[in-house]
């Protein structure tokens, strides 16, 4: 089964044929209908460039040199400035500015057709034309830089289909960037083995930074302080580049150890844990004093599905948390 739609229609030509006007009127016609529906569909309408209204005086205004496509997909171009007298609107007129297209048979040459950009000073806006600025004029029918406002000003943005921009068509300086995070961990549970060492104690974790108690239990705390953090990745992220972490205070040690974890979904097993060292992608030791300390992760490759990224911060003694940062891409 079909069905058609007709989409429009141009000359057939012939061996022979005897072509009128109507044949070449049609002609162009055609190809201009095709070229406007072009514009108008794949990259929509408005201002492309330039175009820019400024005050040019106490009743007038001055429009930059530009290119803009109108609301029927025509090509409007000013290869020059040009300035706008607004002296014969009233005061407190609101007075939009637009661009237009427009054509023209001259009187004396009846075998040609010309066509124009237009800039207009109007109290509304025609169909199709293309709003610059709207200039409100004061009591006294004046103007400042301030009574030009571009709000409803049209710029021309791209007409994207869904789907159509994906991650690796972007600039590369968009596919990379820093997940900064305030560092609010969770306490390490106790083990049941009484073999294990019993983990520090939890951190005091405040609205903008983790700090380890000064007493605990209600004695002084001489054991530091403990914990772990997922770090949420945004959709689609295929690496982990660096680590930085950073506060004010780390009196004796801390110990950082930076994991992946995550799903193996065609092994259908859990990904990380301590004991699995391929998947500790960095541990680092920072000494005493206020840190700033920025690590490289030689081998942070992650599943953009599955993977997932966790963080297990120990200190031996006080210390204070302010930022958690890594660097990721996609």
């Amino acid at each position: 089964m079909r069905k058609r739609q007709i989409i429009g229609k141009k000359p057939a030509y012939f061996h022979g044929q005897l072509l009128l006007q109507d044949d070449f009127i049609d002609e162009q016609r055609y190809h201009a209908h095709e070229r406007a529906r072009h514009s108008l569909n794949l990259h929509g309408w408005g201002v492309v460039r330039g175009l820019d209204v400024i005050r040019a005086g106490d009743t007038a205004v001055s429009v930059s040199s530009g290119y803009a496509i109108d609301g029927r997909g025509r090509e409007v171009v000013f290869g020059q400035s040009e300035t706008l007298d607004l002296s014969a609107f009233p005061p407190s007129s609101q007075v939009q500015i637009t661009a237009s297209y427009e054509t023209e048979q001259p009187s004396k040459d009846h075998s040609r057709m010309e066509y124009y950009g237009v800039l207009a000073a109007s109290t509304g806006i025609e169909e199709a034309a293309v709003p610059l600025a709207t200039v409100q004029l004061d009591d006294h029918g004046k103007l400042s830089a301030e009574s030009i406002s571009i709000v409803n000003r049209r710029e021309l943005r791209n007409v994207l289909s869904p789907g159509s921009v994906t991650v690796a068509m972007l600039e590369p300086g968009l596919r990379k960037g820093w997940l900064r995070l305030p560092f609010r961990p969770t306490a390490i549970p106790q083990d049941n083995d009484p073999k294990e060492e019993a983990p520090p104690p939890p951190f005091r974790i405040g609205a903008t930074e983790a700090r380890a108690h000064r007493d605990f239990d209600g004695k002084p705390n001489t054991k530091g302080a403990g914990g772990t953090m997922a770090i949420p990745l945004p959709p689609g992220v295929t690496r982990v580049h660096r680590l930085r972490i950073a506060g004010e205070e780390n009196e004796k040690k801390l110990t950082i150890t930076l994991f992946r974890g995550g799903w193996d979904a065609v092994g259908k097993k859990h990904v990380g844990g301590r004991e699995d060292k391929g998947n500790k992608l960095l541990e680092k030791e920072i000494s005493g004093g206020p840190y700033d300390e920025t690590c490289v992760i030689k081998s942070g490759e992650l599943d953009a599905e599955c993977g997932t990224l966790s963080l297990d911060i120990r200190s031996s003694g006080y210390a204070r948390i302010s930022l958690v940062s890594v660097e990721i891409s996609y």
